[in-house]
């Protein structure tokens, strides 16, 4: 999983960098499409790839926390689960969706932080059924996907909210890039923690997971 850790390292530094550049008034470069928008132009087009894009890492990431948490969980909170992703998805507006991913997100990586640091996680994942330990190796492989996408879309969110500072106009047009950013946040975070720790558990059931970059495809997880 270094490749996570070192994902942390560089959202944090994003971070700070992002911090100082708004204060400085600086605009920085976009990542939309590989190429930065032009300057002055409208940035709606912009908010709502970001928009979108943070969605579906919200989606990837929170169906990658749920697939660990389900592995330790009864049949009832598995469906309970199950039920909310659900709900979740019937939601068409982007930026809806990805709040209502957020606020799942961070209950159940809560309820996963439990178990690992109870100990109840390390006690019973050698126990596992193959098809809960593949489920494990599966999620952990989309969760380092996300985080590493997760970099990219700090990167592009601050940029567009700099962007915005210097345009009043376009101050309403960002309020959903704000909103997702913690999450992305958060993401990084708990890949340098929750997730690594959770990995640590996993080699030593002998779960494979393999190394993922940011364009890797994500697989199948499902619980």
């Amino acid at each position: 999983m270094k490749i996570i850790r070192k994902a942390v390292v560089v959202a944090a530094c994003l971070m700070a960098a992002g911090a100082a550049n708004a204060q400085l008034g600086g605009l920085g470069s976009m990542l939309s499409g590989g190429k930065p928008s032009a300057s002055g132009g409208d940035i709606s087009a912009d908010v709502n790839t970001f928009v979108s894009k943070s969605a579906a890492l919200s989606e990837l990431t929170t169906r990658s926390v749920s697939a660990i948490t389900a592995a330790f969980q009864s049949d009832q909170e598995i469906e309970s689960q199950r039920s909310k992703l659900a709900d979740i998805n019937k939601i068409t507006d982007p930026a809806e969706k990805a709040a209502k991913y957020a606020e799942l997100y961070k209950s159940t990586q809560a309820a996963g932080q439990a178990l690992l640091d109870s100990g109840e996680m390390e006690k019973r994942i050698g126990t596992l059924s193959a098809d809960k330990k593949k489920q494990i190796g599966n999620a952990l492989v989309n969760f380092g996907i996300g985080s590493l996408q997760a970099v990219d879309l700090t990167r592009t969110g601050q940029s567009l909210v700099a962007k915005a500072g210097a345009n009043p106009m376009d101050l309403p047009k960002i309020v959903p890039v704000k909103n997702s950013l913690p999450l992305l946040g958060k993401v990084a975070s708990d890949s340098g923690s929750f997730i690594v720790g959770v990995a640590k558990l996993a080699k030593g059931a002998d779960i494979s997971v393999p190394k993922v970059t940011a364009s890797s495809t994500p697989v199948k997880s499902e619980f």
